[in-house]
């Protein structure tokens, strides 16, 4: 048989998606079947042969997919966080400026688009083939338990892929059984609420199959928690708002809710009890970290959390083979803080920025902000410096000195995409609508997140109140309280779109920038500060000044100056470029890459694109 081998090991309190199975040969390696074997009738005998083909869709999920693109390309130009550098006519500085073409746009999401549709088809081969296996209900009680597991976590993978299509383009080509030799794939759209019933329903069979985190070893699949997790998310996404038109005519263009009020009802109740079975679990399988900060040193160092599991699923990249083609990804090199590559830390070239309204939003006991905002980076020489611009501020979660080894471009750092604290305000979230305004339970859940938030300061957090809020209101501080909580997770332009906010939260954001630009005196226009000699343990001392070369901070006291909002309203890619050509029901959604649309002729374009 045709194969390619994949280093797969198990690294202290790491798992990647390629993980060693107990093979008697192959000494460590796991052999992954090629494209065109994939679907071979030898590959499904025995529980090792199941669980390497699950392995082969996992590994589609990592580099350059939720190593890189996904998560940097395609979720900024919004509130919190904006494409690096000015605007180019195709590329990423293109279309997350929202001035997509079909052309324009073929560079980079044909990719995706493709690899999306890659891991759909090899989670269809194992959805059917498995359950066909001898062993599914004639093997031992430890391979069955590990084969439904298998069938259960393909159900949420191929549910992950559609709900990460489906927010990007809306209304895709769908299938659910594997391609047949000789058939010919040309199929136009299915309508996303039939796409969302269809992975609804197998996210409930799933969350049946999948073990909780506790009854399994650390690793970058599925287990239970992480399932409802992400049937909660897709519940909420299938109820909310998105882009929509007509699939026949092309016409009847709008941001809207589907059509059916009754499911939608359906779907948010569906969304509070599976959060509610996470948060209420009594062997407690996901809590908070009580350190915010360690969520991502952890991640940073290669190190699941199997005390609190507060990352419920994580998307694998490790490989001890380095490059392009090893799955590594680039996460904390394309999205973190900065580091100068001579330093002893590694090399980073961050491509997403936050925004300076965004920065300047954290309140002043919030303990998120020195994770969330990167205001320090890396030099040459290994110290830790102030970032020069308050828009030039990067995300700070993923950051090359909390990593064991010198940063390559390629970092082996997993992507979280799921965490208990997005259930918790997703739990919020969906009792609220129920329930017409919050609920005890409801501002119970916030304040979980808020409390650890806070920490040393939890008083504040207790004396808020919310009880006397409407639906409408709590739902604002809920929005609000994401932002700061899952800031640059790959989340936040969609929750927008889902709750019909990115338009006015980008108006919003471009007139907070010319606020800050021009208002001096609570906006200070340079940053003073004294390097720390070790980032990992240590920061910058910082003061603020509208002097230019201030006096109270001489440089021969070690002080150092750099802008802080000084020439912020003649910077062009704040002023200008971000968010340039948004367009109201047009732009929530891309275009179908015009390569896409020429290997399907029945594929139909996003009408506002033709």
């Amino acid at each position: 048989m045709k194969t390619r081998n994949l280093f797969v090991k198990i690294k202290a309190g790491l798992f990647s998606v390629l993980l060693v199975a107990s093979l008697t040969s192959c000494d460590d390696f796991l052999t992954v079947p090629s494209e065109s074997n994939y679907d071979s009738e030898n590959l499904f005998q025995t529980v090792v042969q199941a669980r390497m083909a699950a392995y082969g869709a996992y590994v589609v999920m990592a580099h350059p997919m939720y190593g890189r693109k996904v998560v940097t390309m395609t979720t900024t130009d919004c509130d919190i966080m904006r494409t690096s550098g000015g605007w180019e006519t195709v590329g990423r500085r293109n279309f997350s400026r929202y001035s997509s073409t079909p052309a324009s746009v073929d560079t980079e999401l044909n990719s995706l688009w493709n690899k999306w549709y890659s891991c759909i088809e090899r989670c269809n081969i194992c959805i059917e083939r498995v359950p066909q296996m001898a062993l599914y209900s004639g093997g031992t009680a430890q391979e069955q338990a590990e084969l439904k597991r298998i069938h259960g976590e393909m159900l949420a993978l191929r549910a992950l892929c559609y709900l990460d299509l489906i927010v990007r383009w809306g209304d895709v080509p769908a299938r659910f059984t594997p391609s047949k030799a000789g058939e010919v794939f040309y199929v136009d759209r299915t309508s996303r609420d039939v796409i969302y019933d269809q992975i609804i329903s197998d996210l409930k069979t799933a969350v049946e199959l999948t073990p909780w985190r506790k009854e399994v070893a650390a690793q970058a699949r599925f287990t239970k928690g992480a399932v409802k997790g992400l049937l909660a998310r897709v519940c909420l996404h299938a109820a909310g708002y998105s882009l929509r038109w007509d699939l026949a005519t092309g016409g009847n263009m709008g941001m809207r809710k589907r059509p059916d009020a009754a499911k939608i009802e359906e779907y948010y109740e569906l969304a509070r009890q599976q959060c509610a079975d996470v948060i209420d679990d009594p062997n407690a399988n996901h809590r908070l970290n009580p350190v915010y900060q360690n969520i991502w040193k952890n991640v940073c160092a290669q190190k699941f959390d199997t005390e609190f599991g507060e990352s419920m699923f994580e998307i694998g990249m490790y490989n001890p083979e380095v490059g392009e083609s090893s799955y590594n990804g680039q996460i904390g090199n394309k999205i973190g803080a900065n580091c100068n590559k001579e330093s002893k830390y590694g090399m980073t070239g961050t491509e997403v920025r936050l925004t300076a309204p965004y920065i300047l939003s954290f309140k002043e006991h919030d303990t998120r902000f020195e994770t969330v905002v990167a205001d320090m980076e890396v030099d040459k020489n290994s110290k830790g410096i102030i970032t020069n611009r308050l828009w030039e501020y990067n995300p700070g979660k993923w950051r090359a000195w909390w990593c064991p080894t010198y940063m390559n471009d390629y970092t082996n750092i997993n992507w979280i995409y799921m965490r208990y604290a997005d259930v918790l305000l997703m739990f919020a979230e969906a009792e609220n609508y129920i329930h017409h305004g919050p609920t005890d339970a409801a501002i119970k859940a916030l304040k979980e997140v808020r409390k650890r938030a806070y920490k040393g300061n939890e008083e504040e957090i207790e004396n808020e109140e919310y009880g006397d809020m409407s639906e409408e209101q709590f739902l604002d501080v809920l929005i609000q309280e994401r932002a700061w909580e899952l800031g640059a997770e790959a989340l936040r332009k969609f929750d927008l779109i889902r709750w019909n906010k990115l338009g006015e939260m980008i108006q919003k954001t471009k007139d907070a920038q010319i606020a800050i630009a021009s208002n001096t005196a609570d906006y200070p226009k340079f940053c003073y500060y004294k390097p720390c000699d070790d980032p990992t343990k240590g920061y910058p001392e910082k003061a603020y000044s509208n002097i230019d070369k201030d006096p109270a901070y001489p440089t021969a006291d070690g002080w150092v100056q750099t802008n802080y909002t000084n020439k912020m309203s003649s910077n062009a890619d704040i002023m200008t470029t971000y968010a340039r050509d948004f367009q109201a029901n047009k732009t929530e959604l891309y275009p179908i890459p015009q390569s896409i649309c020429d290997d399907n002729p029945k594929l139909s374009q996003h009408p506002s694109y033709k």
